[in-house]
């Protein structure tokens, strides 16, 4: 049997329409796959009898009955959420010490952007993709700008584009759009406001990365970059499912859909076929190294570049991408994964 972890709607007796469409979805692949499952939530889960209160599927008889039974050994968590329950994190990490796998549980701390870019600096195949990065300061952002003319700012925990400011050296002044829900604010400052500027607008620092410009290729005068997706697949290997373009639009800064930026599926225009198989190649690169550091990951959405010299770089790596429609290759892909795991590993002890 395989757990699905779901949000606390499981619990009900009439099942939020967003849950029934996930238990149904999941249902007919396990019907496919010929394997039971056990849908059910971190409250549902008994710690001191390892047991969880959940809503068991038989592919055999193809009902769906609500009853206690042994908590799985191997789990999968669809969705977009990370885990910020202390409380729950606990919980999984004193599972996973008697050999309970949980796919694509993930920690809010391991959204972290600087964390992740410190690991991947490590790596001497993935360094050289890497935009320098640092824990925002003024003297790092200051410079930083001066060397390459343009710098982000973000959160380290920020997601779909929102909060980014973009520094631009101007003469004597800077330029600093900055996006937010989908509203795009341009302000210069002059070199010797700069740093007023700046206390005034991140009081705590640290929250933040400064990150490198990448001077991104265009397609009709707008910037644009990549949103790839290596998952792991029913063959037991990572394979990238899904690659697209994000064009700035709206917000001419940033390129995420989310900020009024633009999906352009079609890639001839903007790369050629060589470009693209290499990004293909460095993405699952990337994937099995993340796999290195966190063996539950079987799902990523990687953001990429590719200046105008043809040089692919890293922006940052999502673990809990948002994947639209729930019946689509970017859900089968992962649950097929999982049940090529627990097919091969259901005999062992």
């Amino acid at each position: 049997m395989i757990g699905i972890v779901l949000s606390p709607g499981i619990r009900k007796q009439n099942l939020p329409e967003k849950i029934g469409q996930r238990v149904d979805f999941y249902r007919k692949q396990a019907k496919r796959h010929k394997v039971d499952l056990c849908f059910y939530n971190w409250k549902s889960v008994s710690m001191q009898e390892k047991t969880v209160n959940a809503l068991v599927y038989s592919h055999k008889t193809n009902k769906l009955i609500r009853q206690e039974v042994p908590l799985p050994k191997i789990n999968l968590q669809p969705g977009t959420e990370y885990v910020n329950s202390e409380r729950v994190r606990k919980k999984v990490a004193f599972l996973r010490k008697y050999n309970y796998i949980f796919f694509n549980v993930m920690n809010n701390r391991d959204r972290n952007k600087f964390n992740n870019h410190e690991y991947f600096s490590s790596i001497k195949e993935i360094a050289s993709m890497l935009p320098e990065t640092h824990t925002l300061s003024y003297a790092k952002m200051k410079d930083m700008a001066d060397r390459y003319e343009k710098v982000y700012i973000k959160r380290k925990r920020s997601c779909k584009g929102n909060n980014i400011y973009m520094l631009e050296k101007g003469d004597k002044s800077y330029r600093i759009s900055h996006v937010y829900n989908t509203k795009e604010t341009v302000r210069r400052v002059a070199e010797k406001d700069l740093y007023k500027y700046y206390r005034a607008t991140f009081p705590s620092p640290n929250r933040f990365v400064v990150q490198q410009g990448i001077d991104s290729k265009e397609y009709k005068g707008k910037k644009f970059d990549f949103r790839v997706s290596p998952q792991k697949t029913k063959t037991g290997n990572w394979k990238v499912i899904g690659f697209y373009a994000r064009l700035a639009d709206k917000c001419t800064t940033v390129t995420n859909k989310d900020q009024g930026g633009r999906l352009k599926f079609s890639l001839k225009p903007l790369i050629s076929e060589e470009t693209k198989e290499e990004i293909k190649r460095a993405s699952i690169k990337i994937a099995k190294v993340l796999e290195e550091k966190y063996p539950q990951v079987i799902d990523l959405g990687l953001d990429l570049a590719v200046d105008k010299d043809e040089k692919i770089w890293l922006i940052e790596a999502n673990f809990r991408p948002f994947r639209g429609r729930i019946n689509s290759k970017h859900h089968r892909a992962p649950f097929g994964y999982v049940v090529w795991y627990y097919k091969k590993n259901r005999n062992k002890s």
